[in-house]
């Protein structure tokens, strides 16, 4: 498998079966330093290097070209919407009319892919309401490395703290990180000893610093290392994920697959994922959060068992056989029955 994907150098990394291309991306204005391959040439000399036999397209901005790129030589096609273009337009644009936008953009995205492929049926939904036909593959996650068994005394010490709480994030506006604060003030009302854990890099982390002064949190940053995210989120207790647009919530998985629960936010998608034995999906309300957070936490490990059994739900296995099988192909490369 190879991967195309935006970056601050052009490079390729060889991952066992997985090769990662990089192809320098220009930094989007006021996205909080996402980028965007807008050289087509790079992206072109790998795939007439790799020559692929499936192509499937996650950005439907700057890369969309690689579709009819494909379909010129009867390659093909699909989309993988991991995100809704609605909610990203309602996260960083104001007075425009986002629905129309939005359904415009989809229906020609759609009309350039032979598929387009959903995690969620939350994802699904702004296809739906211009009747777009989609496929089902959701996310998966690697079972092995994300375990319970990972969960680590020694870590939990380190933040002297009965309850630790969560958020695995990128701090940017569209995944309203700074809710966790706000949730973190009210549990200190009925239980002091509870500590914040952050993970994850953005344009607001200055801002949350500032406003965590005096509370019991720690920024871990950006966790490159594999096991070491799979420790500390085996580690917590509750992990919560107020992202309103999150399509399916892949951190969230995460620590369901390391047997920590997860309070979600009920707008977005992960209601699906988390189901009715991981955590529980509310509206905004930090006071709510904070008591559900602390009946989760004190549940232990029959809350623990449960999530772990709903991560069991998602192997990447599943994943990959249920987006192979929108082209009629399996993990075996035989035809699918």
């Amino acid at each position: 498998m190879h991967t195309i994907q935006p970056g601050a150098r052009t490079c390729s990394v060889e991952q066992g079966a997985l090769s990662v291309h990089e192809v320098v991306g220009r930094r989007i204005p006021g996205a909080g330093g996402y980028r965007a391959i807008v050289e087509r040439g790079p992206v072109r000399r790998i795939l007439e290097s790799v020559r692929p036999d499936v192509v499937f397209l996650s950005d439907r901005t700057t890369l969309l070209w690689t579709a009819d790129w494909a379909q010129e030589r009867g390659i093909p096609t699909a989309l993988i919407a991991h995100e809704r273009v609605d909610g990203v337009l309602r996260a960083f644009v104001h007075g425009m009319p986002v629905r129309r936008i939005s359904d415009a953009w989809n229906r020609r995205t759609a009309a350039r892919v032979d598929a387009v492929i959903c995690t969620t049926s939350f994802a699904a939904g702004e296809f739906d309401r211009i009747a777009i036909p989609v496929k089902r593959a959701p996310l998966g996650v690697d079972l092995d490395l994300f375990c319970p068994e990972l969960r680590s005394g020694s870590l939990r010490r380190r933040f002297a703290a009965r309850t630790l709480l969560g958020l695995f994030s990128r701090l940017s506006p569209e995944k309203c990180p700074e809710f966790a604060l706000e949730v973190l003030r009210e549990h200190r009302r009925f239980d002091p000893s509870v500590h914040l854990i952050v993970g994850g890099d953005g344009p607001l982390r200055p801002r949350m610093e500032e406003a965590a002064r005096g509370l019991p949190v720690t920024f871990l940053g950006y966790v490159s290392d594999r096991r070491e995210l799979a420790t500390v989120l085996a580690s917590m207790d509750v992990v919560l994920a107020p992202g309103p647009i999150e399509t399916f919530g892949l951190a969230a998985l995460e620590a369901l697959a390391c047997g920590t629960p997860v309070v979600a936010n009920a707008e977005s998608g992960l209601s699906e994922v988390i189901g009715i034995d991981g955590g529980q999906a509310l509206q905004l309300d930090a006071e709510a959060w904070a008591r559900t957070a602390a009946r989760l936490a004190i549940a232990g490990s029959t809350q623990r068992q449960a999530a772990r059994r709903q991560a069991d739900r998602y192997p990447w296995s599943s994943s990959a056989q249920a987006l192979l099988e929108v082209h009629g192909l399996t993990v075996l490369g035989r035809a699918s029955a």
